[in-house]
Parts: structure tokens; C-alpha cells; sequence
């Protein structure tokens, strides 16, 4: 039985278009009827989530994420279509935005914690680590207006973190704090999900969508697009926001089914990268030529070898299943989310047998502190004093 049922949800907003910003416009288009056009923000939407399920919720902005969100946290009432919950929901929603701007957080922190549902002896209790997550014990009885922005949102993920339900609605939480802060994040919800935690998530970040979630569902225009594999519906949407063609290889005689990264985790700076990638043959290849692909995160090409380049010829792949592995010996890779294509092609590489876009990644730690760049080219340094 699923913990979420949504059948057939529609939400629409009216949205004016006359604006009265003065007396005289108000007096002067008294008579006038306002003119205003109804917004659907989402339309005929239906899906499940299974208890301990971690779902992804993607697409561009105006899409209906944030609306499908609200409505699962009864804070919008749908126009039409069924919602079914079992379970206690906590709301990760526009963190920090119900804050009393003239209270300190220790005051916010017992207010915003017992509208989620927890009492005061719970709060006293979790207190100081809910302080030690958010990180501001020395501003604890600074009132709330002084905060920066990111500091608000950080003492409100920390009281969120430290609820104890069945379902969490998360909103682009992971744009909360500095890089270190998200980490604490992310071990936040891997926690959640080794205690069979039910999580919808809405992120712009792809590669943590990829990464976390069992299943993403890709929104655009108020309308499901795309259900199903991680990897498949972000290298859709990634598609077709970009305006590249979706190619169909589902007749193709050579399809690659996986990509594993055999490392034990974490990756760092100096380590051995060991990839395998799977493949199935519908039929005997003659020459066939393997690739890859390494992206960092803001986009930048890192590396493309492939079997051919690399002076590893393939005389024919026989029908069936199989792998071929790639190992980069001690990679110089500094710290930092990088981006993993597969691809087979023809010997000519002409023609494509298969390509899957940036659906896999992988996280860099760094092996020693100030790191700076793209890579650790291991320098050398000497001195010569002359007045020696």
C-alpha cells in the first residue's frame, strides 16, 4: 500500500492583469471589470510513493513543484483530484520564512518547533543540538532580525532535522549554507533514509537527485513529463532544457545498461578510478569502440578517452551480456561533484550504438587542506639564495 496516493491533482491561481496603484486609477476604473486570467500550476497529476521511498521532484522553474509540495502539506486545497496520506508530515518549505523577526532564536526555536509538533519538554531536550547543527551558539539570544539570511535558514533546517516523522516535503534545501553545511545536510537525509523515512525532494541540483533518490518525477508546465530511474529522467530533462535532441537507441543492436563505480567510497585526490560499464548485445559487433566522459559540476570537460584513442582495439563483441573496465590510475581530480558519460559507437565513431548523457556521478574529497583549481599537479618547489 502506498503512503502517498495522488490521483488526478489539479491546481490553478488566478493572476490579475489591471493594476491600481493610485486614487485616480481606482476612481478612473471604477466602472471597469478587472481583468484577470486563471494560472494552472498543475494539471491531472497522479502518482505513488511507497513507505521509505526517497523521491525527486525536478523541472524548471514555474513548473508546479513548489504548488505539488504545499498541497501535500495541506497548505494549498487542490481544485480538483484526490491526495491520500499515512503518516506524520514534516514541511521543509521556504525555510525560515515563519521566523518572529523581533524574538532571538532560542525563543524561534521553541515556537517553530512546537508548530511542527514537538513539546517543550522534547524542545529543552534537543536544544543544544539543534544550536550545535545550526551553528550559531554564540548568537543564540540575538534576535532573529540580525541574522543573516543564511543563518535563518540554517537554524530552521536544524530544527527540521531533528523531527521525528514519517514523511519530510523538502525544498531546495540543499541551497542552505556553505558547502560544509550542506554536507551536514545531505548526512541528515542519508540518516533518514537508513531509518526507512519517506522523502520528496525538489532540487535544481541534477546530480544530487541522481545521486540520493530512488525515483524522479520531471515536471514542467504543471504536467508530468518523465517518471521513473533517476539517471533516465535527469538526461531527459537535462535534454530538454538544453534543446538537444532525445535520442531513441531502444532498437539498437548495442545498449549499455550500467555504469559502476568500483571504488570504496569516498573518492580522493590521489586514488585509483576504477569504472565498469555493462552492456548488452542483441547481436554479434564487429569493432565496436567504448567511452567515456568526465564533466565537473559547473560544466567544464574534463576528460573523453575511449577504447580506441587509447590503443584497446575490440576485434567483436559476441551476443550477450557483459563489461568492460577502465581504470585512471592516482587521478589529480581536486575536490568537487563530477559528472560520468558512457557512450558506444561504431569503429569509425560515426555512429552511435548508445550514449547515456551525465547520468552517473561521483564526489572527489580532498586528500589535504588548501586545495585550489581543477586538479593537484603534485609541484615541486627549490630555492637558490645567491647570497649564500
Amino acid at each position: 500500500m502506498s503512503q502517498i496516493s495522488v490521483q488526478n491533482l489539479s491546481k490553478s491561481f488566478v493572476v490579475p492583469h489591471q493594476r491600481r496603484t493610485t486614487l485616480k486609477e481606482s476612481l478612473t476604473e471604477f466602472w471597469h471589470r478587472p481583468v484577470n486570467e486563471k494560472f494552472f500550476a498543475l494539471t491531472d497529476v497522479s502518482f505513488q510513493v511507497q513507505k521509505g521511498e526517497f523521491l525527486g521532484l525536478i523541472g524548471p522553474n514555474g513548473s508546479g513543484k513548489s504548488t505539488l509540495l504545499k498541497l501535500l502539506a495541506k497548505i494549498y486545497k487542490p481544485d480538483a483530484g484526490q491526495i491520500n496520506i499515512d503518516g506524520q508530515i514534516a514541511p521543509l518549505l521556504e525555510l525560515g520564512i515563519g521566523f518572529q523577526q523581533d524574538l532571538s532564536a532560542r525563543d524561534n526555536i521553541y515556537i517553530n518547533a512546537a508548530l511542527l509538533g514537538l513539546h517543550s519538554s522534547k524542545i529543552r531536550k534537543l536544544l543544544p543540538q539543534i544550536v550545535e547543527f545550526a551553528e550559531i551558539g554564540h548568537f543564540l539570544d540575538l534576535k532573529i532580525k540580525n541574522y543573516s539570511s543564511g543563518m535563518r535558514q540554517r537554524l530552521a533546517f536544524a530544527i527540521a532535522a531533528h523531527l521525528d516523522a514519517d514523511i519530510y516535503l523538502c525544498d531546495e534545501v540543499f541551497a542552505v549554507g556553505d558547502e560544509s553545511f550542506q554536507n551536514k545536510c545531505l548526512a541528515v537525509f542519508k540518516r533518514w533514509r537508513e531509518q526507512g523515512k519517506t522523502i520528496i525532494l525538489v532540487s535544481h541540483n541534477t546530480a544530487q537527485i541522481a545521486e540520493l533518490c530512488d525515483r524522479v518525477i520531471f515536471l514542467k508546465s504543471g504536467q508530468v513529463i518523465s517518471e521513473g530511474n533517476p539517471q533516465e529522467v535527469v538526461s531527459t530533462y537535462q535534454k530538454t532544457v538544453s534543446g538537444q535532441p532525445i535520442h531513441d537507441f531502444s532498437s539498437s543492436p548495442l545498449r549499455l545498461t550500467d555504469l559502476q563505480i568500483l571504488n570504496a567510497r569516498p573518492i580522493k585526490t590521489g586514488d585509483d578510478l576504477q569504472l565498469r560499464i555493462h552492456f548488452q548485445a542483441k547481436t554479434k559487433i564487429e569493432n565496436p569502440v567504448f567511452g567515456l566522459a568526465i564533466h565537473r559540476d559547473d560544466g567544464t570537460h574534463v576528460t573523453g578517452p575511449n577504447t580506441k584513442t587509447s590503443g584497446f582495439d575490440i576485434p567483436f563483441l559476441p551476443a550477450g551480456q557483459g563489461y568492460i573496465d577502465c581504470r585512471f590510475p592516482g587521478i589529480s581530480l581536486l575536490a568537487g561533484q563530477y559528472h560520468l558519460s558512457i557512450s558506444a559507437f561504431d569503429y569509425a565513431c560515426a555512429h552511435a550504438f548508445d550514449y547515456l548523457d551525465k547520468r552517473f556521478s561521483f564526489l572527489v574529497e580532498p586528500n589535504r587542506d588548501n586545495q585550489y583549481g581543477l586538479v593537484d599537479l603534485s609541484a615541486n618547489w627549490s630555492l637558490q639564495d645567491k647570497n649564500r
